[in-house]
């Protein structure tokens, strides 16, 4: 995208004219990122971030504006052009101010930021939906709202962050899917739908580092697509090296970790960075959908 300055638009000053030019960044974006079939999460981080950077290059910058943003394997890179040399710096905004956020909003949103070496552009990267085997398979990515048309029904529980969450995860796994699952459908055994259930609620105990008084929400799901979906929201955005986690293989004699297990007994993990942390997901597939 490139974007023509007005003769008015000088320096702290954005013209009338220029106004409007965040906006169309915006729109523009975010239907490139629907064609190339990016949840709604990915879509208001980029919003955010390619609104204040498009707003800073009309604000501060030279000449006119270009943006330009693709996908990697594993993030979206948003890049702005604004023909300044001079580097932009994070602001120190107090909390009532209602102007010098820009750089501060990015910092918080984007997972890694910068300017080229010339100072003429900054550039930002937001992770994508990571899925293990980039769910070759057909699987869904992370569902962000699973009270969405995609699901026959959707049942959720909040677990207190203490040592007994995960069987108790375990447990409630086990009765709802008694309760909700048909057996027609065609799943895996019960008990090992609950097994996957309790290794998430595990994985967020020991990995996310939150206080006992800290709640893990969990939720159950049945797709129309046939899939079953179990989650866990912790409050820990990061899941460092999740590519390796998932990957992972016991050497000979070495103990199972439980991500390993949750792969084994059919599940595909992948994960989200939310607002309020991340949605570690597990997707199963009845037998019928293997086949």
């Amino acid at each position: 995208m490139s974007f023509k300055r007005s003769s008015s638009s000088t320096a702290g000053v954005i013209a009338k004219a220029d106004r409007a030019a965040p906006r169309r960044a915006r729109v523009i974006l975010r239907a490139g990122l629907r064609y190339w079939g990016q949840p709604d999460e990915l879509i208001q981080s980029a919003d955010l971030v390619v609104t204040e950077l498009v707003t800073n290059a009309f604000k501060h910058g030279l000449g006119d504006v270009g943006v330009r943003a693709y996908l990697t394997d594993t993030h979206l890179l948003i890049e702005v052009r604004d023909g300044s040399h001079e580097l932009p710096v994070l602001g120190e905004a107090a909390l009532d101010d209602e102007h010098g956020r820009g750089l501060l909003l990015v910092d918080a949103v984007a997972d890694d930021w910068g300017v080229s070496s010339d100072g003429t552009t900054t550039w930002c990267s937001l992770p994508l939906v990571r899925r293990n085997d980039d769910m070759e398979h057909g699987g869904v990515p992370v569902i962000p709202d699973l009270g969405c048309a995609e699901t026959k029904w959707v049942r959720k529980e909040e677990f207190r962050a203490t040592h007994h969450a995960a069987g108790n995860a375990f447990r409630f796994t086990r009765v709802y899917l008694n309760a909700y699952l048909d057996p027609a459908l065609g799943f895996v055994d019960i008990e090992d739908l609950a097994v996957i259930g309790g290794v998430l609620m595990a994985n967020a105990f020991a990995h996310t580092r939150v206080p006992e008084y800290a709640m893990f929400t969990m939720r159950w799901a049945l797709l129309r697509t046939g899939e079953l979906v179990i989650q866990v929201h912790d409050g820990h955005r990061d899941f460092p090296d999740f590519d390796t986690a998932v990957r992972w293989e016991p050497a000979e004699g070495e103990r199972p970790r439980g991500l390993w297990t949750a792969r084994r007994l059919g599940a595909e993990i992948s994960y989200l960075p939310v607002a309020d942390g991340k949605i570690v997901q597990a997707l199963i597939r009845p037998r019928a959908l293997h086949l």
